[in-house]
């Protein structure tokens, strides 16, 4: 990643936190590690699967760690435990 787009996505999520600073913790949380991502120059990698997180996907939601795929497996199989615990 070039330094321009560090610096710019360093600026939409710095912002991004001061907005929701107070109201949603875990959003807050998730922009911190979104930060720390950028820093060690993993930002738009996804965390699981390792490839890139579309730039639409960071675009709607500049903190996400997984791609879409792999956020849509966790949420399946979120949905299947939650479903067998009942």
């Amino acid at each position: 990643m070039l330094p321009e787009e560090i610096d710019r996505w360093t600026t939409i999520l710095r912002r991004r936190r001061e907005a929701l600073a107070g109201r949603d913790m875990a959003e807050v949380s998730a922009i911190d590690a979104a930060l720390q991502r950028l820093q060690a120059g993993t930002f738009g990698q996804c965390q699981h699967c390792g490839l890139a997180i579309s730039p639409g996907r960071l675009l709607a939601q500049p903190s996400a760690a997984t791609c879409l795929a792999c956020q849509e497996l966790q949420e399946r199989q979120r949905a299947f435990v939650s479903f067998s615990a009942t």
